[in-house]
């Protein structure tokens, strides 16, 4: 019996030390992996003679990467393709190849591509006109074009659609779901408190339908990104903009009297220059480039970057800090979101970095809250205090809570197609009493004073409860009224005319004096530059991360989980946060209990 025993014991230890081997022999392979995945990231490819730049973007135009670095090691890993293109390296390729003699032509492939802002996509159009206007040709390639590919598409010398696509252009509109008659059937109630004819952001809650104050301040932006979209097609397929408009007001017509071929209707319109599909698209390039077809001389958008790059040896930094998402308060980072703690943490820190000599923030957001937008607005105070300048480049978005921060800012930009201002507060109160009661559900109990309990999703509110919950919500937008008027140097009249709530386009900011120019990124850095007083090449440009919450391993983690996940589900099917109304509402939501102050845009600016 003994003997059994100690036969057992053996087997155990033995079993022990094989079942560590094993784990620390996948440890090893891990290790491996990621050092190999670093090691290919820090390959130099070689821009071959006579060859063409290979846009093949995939996913839509982004301002910055906001997936962590573990998730984006991850995905590399696994060999699944990007979800996303960087407007910026986009632009950076683009030029750089322009007057590249190693670059003959650029390839624009959007068979992958998911759109992006008209502010998005007008940067990247207006780096290929000037890639045109070099004399080197584009060409284009689609199976069908949305609006947002054709928006690119629409700057090439030649334009390639498959026989079945259709170049779908239809313009532009402002819809979304109101909630107020299903919140009725459930016995939902959302007190809304706003300040601001405009501040339409709690209708969706409170209303079954668009506000006429909202139509109208729809319209007027609206008609600024058709004008422009209209504007930049037209330029480039060399037609009158009046045609573009006609031909999305009367696509349905056009298209029954074609017998439904779109790509014939396309290209009799002007609008395609071939039809043809991926092969006759190859083939076009082939004879271009006087090249076999099955030996084309390219280089991506990567290796073209990796291969261009010129590291500056400059100390002194104009550091660039992304603000892109809703703004929340804490210090907890969710995707699509700024974390203000997080935020106003990292401007402190640049305070106190000697080499940083300005600052430079990328802002794309819709607003938020206003106790998160003053947190960051307190942090960009401190940075002028410690005697760096700092300047706005607002992208798609610089509204509501968004432009309260960007106010601190010594100089602010904006795209004529931004959406700025939007000068409002407004708070939500979630009430389930209806819920409780048509569940047969009581609510009571007691409280140390009157006002215990106050605030209750559970019950309505009082009389009182309204009017002090109003005055908060005055108070707040007087003093957002204030710092607009001091940091503009408008008169109160003036800040009070341009608030009200109301989202203005980037050029009608810059009439209103709410922003101090028009324009992007390097006139942002630019404007930096000489405030800082620094000399072109005397400094370097850091692109900042969105700060995070990373512990010790994640990768790893991270890694042997998505890597399960993968087997379990393809990547295209793994979910992705998305910039849409119901994910907006939900934030919302989310943030309203009990109560939310809030200064923010409802707008879900993608366009695919």
């Amino acid at each position: 019996m003994s003997r059994l025993f100690v036969l057992f014991r053996r087997l155990g230890r033995l079993l022990r030390w094989i079942r560590i081997g094993m784990l620390n022999l996948l440890t090893l392979l891990l290790i491996a992996a990621i050092i190999g995945a670093f090691l290919a990231q820090i390959k130099h490819p070689r821009v071959p003679a006579n060859a063409a730049l290979l846009l093949d973007p995939h996913g839509p135009l982004i301002y910055h990467s906001s997936s962590s670095w573990e998730r984006r090691l991850a995905i590399h890993l696994r060999g699944a393709p990007a979800s996303g293109v960087l407007v910026r390296h986009m632009v950076e390729a683009i030029d750089h190849a322009a007057h590249d003699p190693r670059i003959r032509l650029l390839a624009l492939n959007l068979s992958s591509f998911g759109g992006g802002s008209i502010t998005q996509l007008e940067t990247v159009a207006r780096a290929l006109r000037r890639f045109r206007a070099s004399g080197k040709p584009i060409y284009a390639y689609a199976p069908t074009y949305p609006q947002g590919a054709y928006l690119l598409a629409s700057q090439a010398d030649h334009v390639y659609m498959s026989s079945l696509g259709q170049v779908f252009v239809t313009g532009f509109s402002a819809h979304q779901l109101y909630f107020r008659h299903l919140l009725d059937k459930l016995g939902v109630t959302f007190y809304a408190f706003r300040k601001g004819k405009y501040k339409s952001a709690v209708e969706p809650m409170t209303r079954t339908e668009m506000s006429p104050a909202a139509q109208i301040e729809n319209r007027a932006w609206l008609a600024v990104w058709w004008n422009t979209y209209a504007n930049t097609v037209a330029s480039g397929r060399g037609l009158l903009s009046t045609r573009i408009k006609a031909y999305a007001n009367a696509l349905p017509r056009l298209l029954e009297a074609a017998q439904g071929d779109a790509a014939r209707l396309a290209l009799k319109q002007k609008l395609i220059t071939h039809i043809g599909d991926a092969q006759s698209f190859q083939r076009a390039l082939a004879t271009a480039m006087k090249q076999p077809v099955n030996d084309l001389s390219t280089i991506g958008l990567h290796d073209y970057l990796t291969a261009t790059h010129r590291p500056s040896t400059a100390k002194a930094t104009i550091a660039v800090v992304p603000i892109d998402g809703m703004l929340l308060p804490g210090g907890d980072r969710t995707p699509g979101t700024v974390a203000a703690q997080l935020t106003a943490d990292q401007l402190l820190r640049l305070a106190d970095e000697a080499n940083v000599k300005a600052v430079v923030l990328q802002v794309n957001s819709p607003g938020g809250s206003v106790t998160a937008a003053q947190d960051i607005r307190e942090a960009i105070l401190t940075l002028r205090k410690a005697g760096k300048p700092v300047v706005v480049s607002m992208g798609t978005l610089g509204a509501s809570g968004a432009y309260w921060l960007s106010s601190a800012a010594d100089r602010i930009y904006a795209h004529p197609t931004t959406l700025t201002a939007d000068i409002g507060v407004f708070a939500l109160l979630p009430n389930y009493s209806g819920v409780l009661d048509k569940l047969d559900i009581g609510y009571s109990g007691v409280g140390t004073t009157s006002n215990a309990g106050t605030l209750s999703p559970f019950a309505p509110l009082t009389t009182n409860d309204k009017r002090a919950m109003q005055a908060v919500v005055d108070h707040l937008y007087g003093r957002f009224v204030h710092l607009v008027a001091d940091s503009r140097r408008l008169s109160p009249a003036q800040a009070e005319q341009s608030a009200q709530g109301r989202a203005w386009s980037g050029l009608d900011a810059k009439r209103l004096g709410l922003v101090d120019a028009l324009g992007g990124m390097p006139q942002a850095i630019a404007a930096s530059a000489r405030l800082a007083q620094l000399k072109s090449g005397d400094y370097r440009v850091d692109y900042l991360a969105t700060p995070g919450t990373l512990r010790p391993l994640t990768m790893v983690r991270q890694f042997g989980l998505s890597t399960l996940i993968s087997g379990l589900m393809p990547v295209s099917e793994l979910p992705v946060p998305a910039a849409n109304g119901l994910d907006q509402v939900r934030l919302l939501l989310g943030q309203s209990h009990p109560y939310g102050l809030f200064s923010y845009l409802p707008v879900a600016p993608l366009i695919h």
